[in-house]
């Protein structure tokens, strides 16, 4: 199965995996994104900035974990082990989204359970105690909606009151905590459950659920799909059109090649150490034998193909209710929590859509929330399992022991560090950790793609293949970086308007700076104490590669072979082997008493010798 005993992913299970690592950003996100920055025309920066500057990261990040079937950490602890931090300060901020993530699943959890637990959609009326004076139904002739927050100042759906007010109880200000609203926690609670059954018997086990739960995501957003398209064809093709029609003008827009750009980072996870976690795994003897460059394919046509499966799952509900309201569709087109929790079961209840069809949207959204947690949770885990003693990395009981634990640790930390994201003011915080965890994106290109680099080079990869890939990498990796610095500084520098406290902002800035605080220095301590030797000796060998393999221009020679009784042979890398004679003969060997000879003689041309590792 797979090598040495460890977990090994056929190609399906890859294409799965490279599928859910994306995330719910292109249901929920590009759409959206793609309506306001020029609808079809967004596709021309979208796949040239896929396609030129994220690819070679993609791949030489794959390529890496694949060949040595190693983590994020594991590839730089081996090729440059004194930046090893910089694995670690991108895990830190992987792990900055596992403690909000599960927080989507709770929510979509939520609502999965309320849409079949009532007789009707019990978010469609405003005549219940949560609701206020200003609820209007869809059959109002005023304005419901405007662009700036989705919906009009003066008035409000019964399902924004249904979100803010009986689930979350949502206080005034992040300032305001306030307690639990006992739903919100137990949804949270819940969803970190899932997790854990799912994560703590590692990639074997996460290969079978991907097998296994992968068809059924799919079936569910069929039913959505075509439920949708065949019930409000006429919202359907009122979507399509606002969707694809091309504003050619928004292509010479800078922020639009900015935003095109962040979309594929984060739909490829390309900087949160994912890729090299999936490249290890697809290394089974049966699998990706001679064809490694095929490994960034998935990935590719996932980002390709998902923001027009996310339209056409959306689409014709958004469509029916701009149709509904009487208004256009830029009028009720939504982002992020909002498009999710607040437009789409807007769109069920105006449309009257059957309860079942809402009962599946959430599960499918649920769903593939919880496969995108288990592998930012698994990539977490295999990277600490990497940092310990080989004893503990051995297949076997005390492998999984470990695992067990490690998985425990970090689903029992991860759940208590996300309860204050489930108090009453707990929305503004997640909004705040969303926004300032990668304020400092562009520092973490330069880091990651630097040290990628580095290790590609000392690879022993062709070296045209090398050449070329870490030319291409290198622009690629500048042109983000300057593209997300000024992204961050110069474009969007403002606090968002949720915030209004003094606080957010400076530690906001210190959230961004964490994963470099933390990681980089951790890093370099742990590089050296895993060393042995004098402090100068340990410093040394942390710029060496480790377990490097042998080179095709070495002179090959037998590490220890059995040439005839009582001889053996022992090498050095590029020296002729020396011949330890021994004056026992192999049946009456006693170390005790032997007496050891050493001649050198030269490689006899035309011998075969045995496969040799290098000392």
């Amino acid at each position: 199965m797979a090598e040495q005993g460890r977990a090994s992913w056929h190609i399906v299970q890859f294409a799965l995996a490279s599928l859910f690592a994306t995330g719910l950003g292109d249901i929920w996100r590009t759409p959206y994104l793609m309506y306001r920055n020029g609808g079809a025309a967004f596709l021309v920066p979208y796949y040239m900035t896929l396609f030129l500057l994220v690819l070679p990261i993609l791949f030489i990040q794959l390529r890496l974990g694949a060949s040595c079937r190693l983590g994020i950490l594991g590839v730089f602890s081996k090729y440059i082990p004194i930046l090893k931090g910089v694995g670690m300060a991108a895990l830190i901020l992987t792990f900055f989204t596992v403690i909000y993530y599960p927080v989507l699943i709770g929510y979509s959890l939520f609502y999965m359970v309320t849409s079949m637990t009532e007789d009707s959609y019990q978010w469609a009326s405003c005549a219940n105690s949560w609701n206020t004076n200003r609820c209007l139904r869809l059959e109002s002739p005023r304005p419901i909606y405007n662009s700036s927050n989705g919906f009009s100042a003066a008035t409000t759906t019964p399902e924004e009151e249904y979100f803010n007010n009986y689930f979350l109880q949502q206080s005034s200000s992040i300032d305001q905590p306030g307690g639990f609203n006992l739903p919100v926690p137990l949804s949270l609670l819940g969803a970190w459950v899932l997790v854990f059954l799912a994560s703590f018997g590692g990639a074997r086990i996460l290969g079978y659920i991907l097998s296994t739960l992968s068809p059924l995501i799919v079936g569910l957003l069929l039913a959505v799909i075509i439920h949708g398209h065949v019930t409000y064809e006429r919202g359907a093709t009122e979507m399509q059109k606002f969707f694809y029609y091309p504003n050619y003008y928004n292509v010479l827009n800078i922020q639009t090649w900015l935003t095109a750009l962040s979309i594929n980072i984060w739909n490829v996870s390309l900087f949160l150490g994912i890729l090299p976690t999936l490249g290890k795994y697809t290394r089974g003897k049966d699998t990706w034998a001679g064809i490694p460059f095929v490994l960034c394919l998935f990935p590719l046509f996932v980002t390709i193909v998902f923001p027009h499966v996310g339209m056409a799952v959306i689409g014709p509900y958004i469509g029916n209710l701009a149709y509904e309201a009487g208004v256009d569709v830029n009028e009720v087109m939504n982002s992020g929590l909002s498009l999710v929790f607040i437009t789409m079961p807007t769109a069920f209840a105006a449309s009257g859509t059957p309860r079942i069809i809402a009962f599946l949207f959430f599960a499918a959204l649920a769903l593939m929330a919880l496969l995108n947690q288990i592998i930012f949770v698994t990539t977490i885990v295999d990277s600490i399992v990497e940092l310990f003693p080989s004893r503990f990395q051995d297949p076997g009981k005390r492998r999984f022991v470990t695992k067990l634990v490690c998985t425990t640790v970090v689903c029992v930390v991860s759940f208590l560090l996300g309860l204050p994201l489930v108090t009453r003011g707990g929305l503004y915080l997640f909004n705040w950790i969303d926004t300032y965890s990668v304020k400092l994106i562009c520092l973490m290109a330069l880091l990651v793609v630097s040290v990628l680099i580095v290790a590609y080079v000392r690879t022993r990869f062709h070296i045209v293949e090398k050449i070329l890939i870490s030319i291409w990498v290198g622009i690629a990796g500048l042109v983000i970086v300057v593209a997300t610095g000024v992204s961050t500084f110069l474009l969007y520098p403002t606090i968002p308007y949720f915030y209004t406290s003094h606080w957010t902002a400076g530690l906001g800035w210190c959230l961004a700076a964490a994963p470099f605080v933390i990681g980089l220095p951790l890093g370099v301590v742990h590089a050296i104490l895993v060393e042995e030797g004098s402090l100068g000796q340990r410093l040394q060998q942390t710029v060496r590669v480790h377990g490097e393999e042998p080179s095709t221009d070495d002179v090959a020679y037998p590490l220890m072979h059995q040439a005839a009784p009582g001889v053996q042979y022992q090498y050095a890398a590029g020296q002729p082997p020396q011949y330890i004679v021994m004056n026992a003969a192999p049946g009456n060997l006693n170390m005790g008493q032997a007496v050891q000879t050493m001649e050198t003689k030269p490689k006899e041309s035309g011998v075969d010798y045995p496969e040799q590792t290098k000392l």
